[in-house]
């Protein structure tokens, strides 16, 4: 497996995904040897081999910087000397496929699986175009195109997305299967001591993110919610526009914007909130959200999310539509009832499918390649 983020290394859903994926493939008796740039250490589990530049298995550091990446980073030409790394490996194990996470490794997978003679699975969690609304940067959309043409299977995480690989990046949707993400289910956290409702809003501050909406609508609903806080946990380049923006729309004193925020700080939050709102102009899944609905919260996000396509306990609004949003979430705020039963229906719905199942569509996919390779 080649990703490109892996707890602590992570700056969003991707690291988690891979961190929960490779987890339950050990549980279920496979080996994963996980090829990444950052040195560790790295959460143990049993069955995964981790093997990063310098390691005591691949020797002295192979190119200057290989330590200086950040997750999250988009410089082309350092991901460039991390996919040759890749694809220079030699192994003395026998593998059965060779599965990529993204753009950041695509090229040094293709030319790992080709010389290794295996079959390769790229599983994409969002495109450039989503990244970048509309405006792709051509260094990152040609090695996402690279690694979509070379991939004998593709993974989408919705089929929203399998629908802009098909279009945008001529996938052969024969080869696209939809694999969603999950929670696992954890025990709340006692909430915080407080008397008021929270509306909150927990990811990164991006233009894709959409969080001008969850003020713009917040605006609106203050004054006939005295008693709320509005609460913004992340961060990102859009966080000096949005406290402008508060200020702006006279929501300063209602609005708590909590930066980065601990693992242990999110599940607090989230035990906390009475609301979640993800208005993503853009969001091949959202994660969050269904973290927030697993913890019992109510949610309302955008139609173009992922998680809108798997659970129908949700308000799904058009992630332009301020009023929507902003009147939905006065229901909320308004009809106790209403959260009790959201919350409810919400978190059987993100829990009734966990990792265990996600793992073993994904070793599906796998099967179908390893079964055609030994037909072949």
């Amino acid at each position: 497996m080649v990703g490109w983020e892996f707890p602590p290394f992570h700056s969003g859903g991707l690291g988690v995904h891979c961190y929960e994926l490779v987890k339950e493939l050990s549980q279920m008796g496979h080996r994963v040897t996980f090829l990444t740039p950052f040195p560790g250490p790295f959460a143990p589990i049993p069955g995964v081999r981790f093997v990063t530049p310098g390691s005591a298995a691949t020797g002295p550091v192979p190119y200057p910087g290989a330590y200086d990446m950040v997750p999250g980073s988009v410089e082309p030409a350092t991901i460039d000397r991390y996919t040759a790394w890749v694809g220079s490996r030699i192994f003395h194990d026998r593998f059965d496929v060779v599965h990529v996470h993204d753009w950041f490794g695509t090229v040094g997978a293709r030319t790992l699986a080709r010389r290794l003679k295996l079959p390769l699975v790229m599983t994409v969690h969002s495109t450039e175009y989503d990244r970048s609304l509309g405006h792709p940067w051509t260094e990152i959309l040609e090695r996402e195109q690279i690694g979509i043409d070379a991939a004998d299977r593709v993974i989408a995480v919705s089929r929203h997305l399998k629908g802009q690989l098909v279009e945008r990046y001529h996938a052969n949707p024969d080869k696209v299967r939809v694999i969603y993400n999950a929670v696992r289910p954890s025990e709340r956290l006692a909430p915080l001591a407080q008397s008021r409702a929270m509306v909150l809003y927990l990811g990164r501050l991006a233009a894709m993110k959409g969080v001008d909406t969850f003020l713009r609508a917040a605006a609106r609903v203050a004054p006939y919610a005295p008693d709320t806080l509005f609460v913004v946990a992340g961060e990102g380049p859009e966080y000096p526009r949005l406290l402008i923006l508060a200020a702006h729309l006279g929501i300063s004193e209602r609005v708590l914007f909590l930066g980065r925020v601990t693992e242990d700080e999110r599940a607090v939050l989230l035990s906390s909130a009475s609301v979640f709102v993800l208005p993503s102009i853009v969001e091949p899944f959202g994660i969050a959200a269904l973290e927030a609905m697993a913890a019992g919260v109510p949610a309302i996000v955008s139609k173009t999310s992922g998680v809108a396509e798997i659970s129908g306990a949700v308000f799904a609004v058009d992630f332009w539509d301020i009023d929507e949003f902003a009147s939905r979430m006065g229901e909320l705020l308004e009809y106790p009832a209403l959260r009790k039963t959201m919350g409810e229906q919400g978190r059987w719905e993100a829990l009734r499918e966990g990792w265990p199942e996600r793992a073993l569509q994904t070793v599906g996919v796998y099967a179908e390649l390893v079964n055609l390779t030994a037909h072949a």
